[in-house]
Formats: structure tokens, C-alpha cells, sequence
């Protein structure tokens, strides 16, 4: 009947104690009338103060480390726990493996490049023609000289080392270099230079790898 499907809502609302003082009523004068409603209401009102009085099973003693002893252990990965036990080596290799990208794409600019370790030096470099660095007699470079894709000539004093990086050295003498002078015509000694540089830099150390 259509009045079923309305009162059964209705019927709902009070259980659930959300209807109208209103509509209490009107469901109270409609099942004096409606045989079915009556009963579907007395039903429904029987099973919740059923479910009301049922009193809660406790739990016996120790259930839930019972529960928790036999659930499956979490299995770690080895290489995970390896990761976890060695986060500085881990922390290393990844700033290596960005170091080695970020040089190679240095090394792949082929401009020409003149530089002194210390930014404080290289206002006393003189640039001439064809990509050509000048250390002036008067003038001492206190730090490493970097020179990339063109030639240095030294007339003056380098304190330190000289890096020729596909570069070639028009050195009057080997005197004007209190370092060394080295030559980096491959990518993987660019690479070893600069990683020699970090660590010498940061551990005051120079790694050593031939043995």
C-alpha cells in the first residue's frame, strides 16, 4: 500500500528518536487504524530493546597478544635494513652520483673557462686573443688556476696548483708554479679531479684508490 512505504519511514524516525512531537502523533493515530503498521512498529521496537539488553561478552585475558602473536611477522629487505644501517654511505653516494652529472655537463660546455679556487684572485688574470689567460709579471695567484678549453701563459707566480682542462701551457718556466701542473684532456680525470677536491676540501683527506 502506499501508505506503507510512508509510515515505514516514519516509523524509522521514531525508533531512531529523530521525529517531531507531531509526527509521534501521527504515527501513533494511523497504527491504531493500520493493522500492518502496528505490527511492523511492535516488531521493530521488540528487536531494538532486544539488541538493548544484550550485554557485552568480555574479552578473555591475554586475547589480544594472543591475536598479535600469531599475526605473520613484517618481513624487512635486506637491502632496505643495509640502507638503515649505513645512512652515511647511502648520503655519499647520492651526493657523488649528483656531483659526477653535474661536472659531466660542465664538461660538455665547451666555452672557454679561467678561474682561480679563490674568487678573491681572479681580478688579477689579464685575457688576451684566442682564448688565451695571462698570470702579469707583477702579479702572484695565491690559489689553484683552472683553465678550460684555451691556453695560460705565465709570466707572473701561481701559488698553487694549474689545471689545464683540454688546455695547452705556455709556462716560461716551471718555477712560477709552487703546485703542480696538471693536464685533464678526459672526462674521468675531471671527474677524479674535482671528487680529489671535495674530499681534500671536506675531510682534509685525499682519497687514494690505486691500492
Amino acid at each position: 500500500m502506499a501508505c506503507s512505504d510512508e509510515m515505514r519511514k516514519l516509523i524509522g524516525r521514531v525508533l531512531d528518536e529523530e521525529a517531531s512531537i507531531s509526527e509521534r502523533h501521527e504515527l501513533e493515530e494511523h497504527i491504531q487504524t493500520c493493522s500492518n503498521c502496528r505490527e511492523h512498529y511492535k516488531e521493530l521496537l521488540s528487536t531494538l530493546h532486544l539488541i538493548k539488553n544484550i550485554g557485552e561478552e568480555p574479552v578473555p585475558e591475554f586475547f589480544t597478544q594472543k591475536v598479535m602473536a600469531r599475526l605473520p611477522e613484517r618481513r624487512v629487505s635486506p637491502k632496505m635494513s643495509w640502507f638503515k644501517r649505513h645512512p652515511f654511505i647511502v648520503a655519499a653516494a647520492c651526493f657523488v652520483v649528483l656531483m659526477v652529472g653535474y661536472i659531466t655537463s660542465l664538461w660538455n660546455q665547451t666555452t672557454f673557462q679561467a678561474e682561480v679556487s679563490d674568487e678573491n684572485q681572479n681580478d688579477k688574470l689579464v685575457y688576451s686573443a684566442n682564448h688565451t689567460v695571462i698570470v702579469p709579471k707583477d702579479q702572484t695567484i695565491k690559489g689553484d688556476l683552472i683553465v678550460k678549453d684555451g691556453k695560460v701563459k705565465i709570466e707572473g707566480r701561481v701559488d698553487g696548483d694549474v689545471v689545464l682542462i683540454n688546455s695547452d701551457s705556455l709556462l716560461a718556466s716551471a718555477g712560477h708554479v709552487s703546485g703542480h701542473i696538471k693536464k685533464v684532456d678526459q672526462i674521468l680525470g675531471w671527474v677524479w679531479y674535482h671528487i680529489k677536491g671535495f674530499f681534500t676540501s671536506v675531510f682534509f683527506v685525499t682519497p687514494d684508490f690505486t691500492t
